[in-house]
């Protein structure tokens, strides 16, 4: 789902709902857009058991390394909020950018990145100041982000240009940009970091990149309005929301061919994949839902109610 540009007054205060121990692990982290807060989901239980407030429409969600901050971007308040891992409360709200959207944080947790969906850009946060480094200019509408696993590289899904922008994190600048689908939104790196897979919302396809040289390697005919995209088993399956048709195509890597697809909830928009490597989670827009899929079945296994509107674009799993 999109936004409205309207401004709004940053004034987000954070509030927890519960009282169970913070001792289960791993969390979700679930961005409830038009719910304005954010539901923690306790995998080990299935069952939320606390709930932020976060004002200003969350939708992106980064988890750090370490899992002890979440950063959850603020569309409508231009920017994100940290949430302590361990309190569970919102301990700082920065303003970053007009358009705050896609968020992802660096694999040494040193940087935040932020697309600006307005003013096609991408803002570079030091994690401890929180302050603002850099602004580097990439395509129309940034919207997904993706760090390197080995910490060089930012990826990012520039939807209105219909490319990927390569950016070095040592130089901070664009080093090659490449055309691929109609409308990129969502993208995820394998585990190597040789490949990058994106999903193009208007082309109903999925882009495979390899990461050397920003190459287009092949394309990949999904189902309606794909969204975002997960990696499970070893990078041996690639999971993809359908927003249109409520159901997650799933792709065998090796061969680069769709072999399933899966009913979900009704507006699939954010997924990530469970520390587990089996599992993953899927944010249902409209039924205010998280899906559970097995990827070694392919059968969803567990629906747990969230909020309303929930998105979780990014990485929102912690330890």
């Amino acid at each position: 789902m999109f936004f409205n540009k309207y401004p709004v007054v940053a004034a987000l205060v954070a509030t927890t709902f519960f009282c169970a121990t913070v001792d289960a692990a791993p969390f979700a982290y679930i961005s409830n857009q038009l719910g304005d807060n954010v539901s923690i989901i306790d995998t080990q239980t299935a069952k939320v058991i606390g709930t932020v407030n976060v004002q200003g429409k969350p939708a992106g969600v980064a988890v750090s390394p370490s899992g002890d901050k979440v950063y959850v971007s603020t569309p409508e308040a231009h920017g994100f909020a940290v949430i302590d891992a361990k309190s569970q409360t919102v301990i700082n709200t920065v303003p970053v950018s007009e358009g705050a959207l896609g968020i992802a944080v660096g694999a040494d947790g040193k940087r935040i990145y932020v697309a600006d969906w307005y003013n096609d850009n991408v803002d570079v946060v030091d994690a401890s100041s929180l302050k603002v480094l850099k602004t580097i200019a990439v395509g129309k509408s940034p919207s997904g982000l993706v760090v390197s696993p080995d910490n060089h590289w930012l990826y990012v899904a520039n939807r209105l240009s219909n490319s990927v922008s390569k950016i070095d994190l040592e130089s901070l600048t664009v080093t090659k940009t490449t055309f691929v689908g109609s409308h990129p939104f969502g993208l995820t790196i394998d585990s190597s970091g040789q490949r990058i897979y994106v999903a193009n919302v208007q082309s109903d396809d999925v882009s495979v990149l390899e990461t050397r040289g920003l190459l287009n390697i092949a394309t990949i005919k999904v189902s309606t309005l794909p969204y975002a995209t997960a990696l499970a088993l070893n990078d041996s399956r690639l999971f993809v929301t359908n927003q249109d048709d409520g159901s997650v195509s799933v792709i065998d890597t090796e061969s680069l061919t769709t072999i399933g697809l899966i009913e979900v909830g009704t507006k699939p928009e954010g997924i990530n994949t469970h520390p587990d490597d089996r599992h993953v989670y899927v944010a249902n827009w409209f039924d205010n839902t998280v899906s559970v899929i097995d990827a070694k079945t392919l059968k969803v296994i567990e629906t747990i109610k969230t909020g309303k509107g929930s998105r979780a674009f990014g990485q929102f799993f912690g330890k």
